[in-house]
Formats: C-alpha cells, sequence, structure tokens
C-alpha cells in the first residue's frame, strides 16, 4: 500500500485573504489488497471526522435527547419538543454535509480543505494512522487460511 499525500493553499473569503489549507489524499492499494478491503468489508471503516461533524453531531445529539426530556404534557411542552427535534434535524443534516473519510474514500481520492493548520495537521495524522492500521488488517487478514501459531512466553 501506498499512501499519497499533496498539500497545497488557496485563498478564499469575502476578501479573499483567508488561508484554506488543502490537503489530497490517496492509498493505492495493491490488487491482493484491494480484493481484501472488499472480502472483508473495510471499505467503510472510518479513517477521519471533521471537527465540525463532531460539533454538528454532538449538537445534534444534545437536541434530540432535550426533546425526549421535555417536561409536561401541554401545548406549551408539545411545541418545544417539536422545536428540539427541528433543531436536532438541522444539527444531523449539517453533520451529514460535513467531512468524512473512509477508507473507500481515501482508496478513490480524498479532498480536504481546513480553516487552519492543526486541522489540517490532525487530518493528516489520522489518515496516516489508519493507513497503518489499515495494512496490519490486511497483514491479520492473510493468515486466516488454517495456519497454527505457536506463541511462547
Amino acid at each position: 500500500m501506498q499512501l499519497k499525500l499533496k498539500r497545497a493553499q488557496r485563498t478564499g473569503g469575502m476578501m479573499g485573504n483567508k488561508v484554506i489549507f488543502i490537503l489530497d489524499a490517496r492509498a493505492d492499494l495493491s490488487k491482493d489488497e484491494h480484493d481484501l478491503v472488499k472480502k472483508y468489508g473495510l471499505g467503510k471503516i472510518v479513517v477521519y471526522d471533521s471537527e465540525a461533524r463532531k460539533k454538528h453531531g454532538g449538537a445534534a445529539y444534545g437536541h434530540f435527547d432535550d426533546a425526549a426530556h421535555t417536561p409536561g404534557f401541554g401545548a406549551a411542552s408539545a411545541a418545544a419538543g417539536l422545536w428540539r427535534n427541528a433543531k436536532g434535524l438541522a444539527s444531523a443534516a449539517m453533520m451529514a454535509l460535513s467531512l468524512r473519510v473512509t477508507v473507500e474514500g481515501l482508496v478513490s481520492g480524498q479532498h480536504i480543505e481546513c480553516k487552519d493548520l492543526d486541522e489540517l495537521l490532525g487530518a493528516e495524522s489520522a489518515i496516516v494512522d489508519a493507513c497503518k492500521n489499515l495494512k496490519t488488517y490486511l497483514e491479520t487478514a492473510t493468515t486466516f487460511d488454517g495456519r497454527e501459531e505457536v506463541l511462547e512466553f
């Protein structure tokens, strides 16, 4: 497996003076590795969730939890519960639009834009760690051929 990382930057924002950091990542798998990913369903493994996705996910959970625990049985409490559910749905929609990188996404190539270097370095580190873990999974997957392993202590 090879992981190819390419960093770039562009300017954006209303005045065009905000730097946006870009990371393009792609994992190149051998045919055997690709076959193992498919066989064991490793493509759906989440490699990285953006900070925005985590924030919106937490907010959605909080709104839904608040709605479920709205006290009372009157029209006011029903309206409050509906409002909290609506806020939860909005947060869930924002979460769905935020960045999530999976093994499948990495294999096909992933384009990530970050507002600051900390987020970019976090994304890059998570992707590198995920590829190391994927390599371990793939190495382990090749051992399910009936062989016996003896460990001495």
